[in-house]
C-alpha cells in the first residue's frame, strides 16, 4: 500500500520533474510571414464616460500629430481626466496585452484605457507579434547583416529589443537597454 502510493507520487511528479520543451524560434523568413505590415498603424479609441468630446477629439487626432508606434495603449484615470499628468501611454511593444499591462502600471489602480495603437489590418492570433520597430528589423536587411547566426531578443516587459550574432548576443543587446526578461523571438 505505502509502496503504492509512493509510485502514485513518483508518477505524478516525475512530469514536472522534466526539463521544459523548449518553444521553436522562428526564422527571418517564417517570421516575416507571421509579422504585420510596418508601414501604418491604426488607434482604436475606447470611449469612457469621463472623456469630453474635445478629449475624444484629441485622441483622434493623436495619429497625426505624433508617430505612434503599434503595439500601444494610453491609459487615464477618470477622476484626473484625459489631460492629467496620471495620463500614461506605452508605445512600441511586442503586443497589445503588454502595451496594456506597461500603461496601465504606469498611470495606476484607478486608471482605465482610453486608446490602443494597432498595426494596419490587425487580427488578433497571431503566432508572432513585434513591435513596429522590431518588426521592421526582422522584414530588412538588418537582421542578415547582424551575422551568420542572426537572432532578435524581445523583452515583453518592456518593449525592448536587442539584435545580435547569436542568441546569447542578441538576449545581452536587449538587456543592455535595461531589461530584465529578454527571450529570443527570431533567429537565422
Amino acid at each position: 500500500m505505502i509502496r503504492a502510493t509512493l509510485i502514485a507520487l513518483l508518477t505524478l511528479s516525475l512530469p514536472a520533474a522534466l526539463p521544459a520543451v523548449a518553444q521553436q524560434v522562428p526564422d527571418q523568413a517564417t517570421a516575416k510571414r507571421m509579422l504585420f505590415s510596418t508601414r501604418n498603424s491604426q488607434i482604436v479609441i475606447t470611449r469612457q464616460p469621463f472623456l469630453s468630446a474635445a478629449d475624444l477629439a484629441t485622441l483622434q487626432k493623436m495619429p497625426k500629430v505624433a508617430e505612434l508606434k503599434y503595439y500601444g495603449a494610453l491609459a487615464a484615470s477618470p477622476a484626473e481626466g484625459l489631460q492629467s499628468a496620471q495620463t500614461r501611454g506605452a508605445f512600441n511593444f511586442h503586443s497589445i496585452e503588454d502595451a496594456r499591462a506597461a500603461a496601465l502600471s504606469g498611470c495606476g489602480a484607478s486608471c482605465v484605457l482610453v486608446a490602443e495603437i494597432y498595426p494596419r489590418r490587425y487580427q488578433p492570433g497571431r503566432p508572432l507579434t513585434l513591435s513596429q520597430d522590431a518588426s521592421r528589423i526582422v522584414k530588412g536587411r538588418d537582421f542578415r547583416r547582424a551575422g551568420a547566426n542572426a537572432a532578435l531578443a524581445i523583452s515583453p516587459a518592456t518593449g525592448a529589443w536587442g539584435l545580435g550574432d547569436g542568441g546569447a548576443a542578441a538576449t545581452a543587446s536587449c538587456a543592455a537597454k535595461g531589461a530584465r526578461d529578454c527571450e529570443v523571438a527570431v533567429s537565422r
